[in-house]
């Protein structure tokens, strides 16, 4: 009988090696290079369009590991999976108090299904050659703006985008403002690709790109491009962790480790403001979180599909040097 990961945790790219580090430095007898490990620890987005669209489909909870973690508004909140298995007691309840700045979004699930960990965090980089100092883009609305056209890069490829970004405009402003940054987007890479980009000074035709605030913290050339902290707060992509029931105190060293100041303490330097409450993080600008109200009251599948589609309809890619391939980080 093939072995299977007790822990598959697929995660945000800026935060898979702090966390792979100090799982495996607290845990060494976990040999990741196993050719059965117990533990993987991989990028989320080598794993966007194959692991997540296989949940849509199960009924129980036999094929997955005990310990899920997962990141971005995945698969684990489409209705198909609220209803069919979060909700039906297959899952342990844990509340973990949150750092204050998490507190103040109710960022932490109500009902302790998920364990919430440090989110992504989305923000603005601006050319500061590209704006007059009165009209500079201080707000997600401003990427609206119809003289951005093809001037916006965003976290995707020619045929899926960002869905933490789209989520955001569709509640405060309605399907139409996706319509419309499709027609701004200029082409979809990956955040390593557009700090490349900056720091080479390859960045013709763009204006602005939305990357994770771990990815800014690369860039080199801040004399031409400035972060912008958007007014309405960097949109957060969620990070969240799923013990399956019955295995808490078979796994209680590694799932206290995860939510521990320890752990916390290997991400400070990350861009992934830490959770716990023993942080002092140096992050205390707005943070722009979705909500549980709405995520319950609306089916995230058909939004996300219909957002992808809408998207695509006015999207007109301009291809840039070299297109980037998804590749394991």
């Amino acid at each position: 009988m093939e072995k299977r990961p007790f822990m598959i945790a697929l995660l945000p790219c800026g935060l898979r090696n702090a966390f792979k580090a100090a799982f495996y430095k607290e845990f060494p007898q976990y040999d990741e290079n196993a050719d059965e490990p117990d533990v993987m620890i991989e990028g989320n987005l080598n794993y966007e369009k194959v692991f997540y669209s296989k949940l849509d489909d199960i009924t129980n909870t036999d094929n997955l590991p005990d310990i899920l973690i997962t990141a971005d508004f995945n698969s684990t909140y489409h209705r198909h999976f609220i209803e069919t298995l979060l909700n039906k007691d297959y899952f342990e309840t844990l509340h973990v108090p949150v750092n204050e700045m998490y507190g103040n979004i109710a960022y932490p699930q109500p009902n302790g299904l998920m364990t919430m960990l440090p989110p992504n965090l989305l923000v603005i980089v601006a050319d500061k050659r590209k704006f007059e100092t009165d009209n500079f883009p201080t707000s997600w609305k401003d990427l609206l703006r119809p003289e951005l056209k093809q001037q916006l890069v965003l976290r995707g490829d020619n045929s899926f985008f960002c869905n933490a970004l789209f989520f955001p405009y569709i509640k405060d402003y309605g399907y139409e403002s996706v319509r419309q940054l499709g027609r701004n987007t200029r082409y979809g890479l990956h955040p390593s690709e557009m700090v490349k980009q900056i720091n080479a000074d390859k960045t013709e035709g763009i204006a602005t790109y939305v990357m994770p605030y771990s990815f800014y913290l690369k860039v080199r050339k801040t004399e031409h491009f400035q972060l912008v902290w958007p007014e309405e707060g960097a949109i957060v992509s969620p990070v969240q962790m799923m013990i399956k029931k019955g295995t808490y105190e078979k796994h209680r060293a590694e799932i206290d480790f995860i939510t521990s100041l320890k752990m916390s303490s290997a991400m400070i330097d990350t861009g992934f403001p830490p959770t716990h409450t023993a942080i002092d993080n140096k992050t205390p600008k707005s943070l722009n979180w979705l909500g549980w109200d709405f995520i319950y009251s609306h089916d995230m599948q058909e939004i996300k599909e219909k957002a992808q589609q809408i998207f695509f309809e006015t999207f007109s890619p301009v291809a840039p040097a070299k297109q980037f391939i998804y590749a394991k980080e």
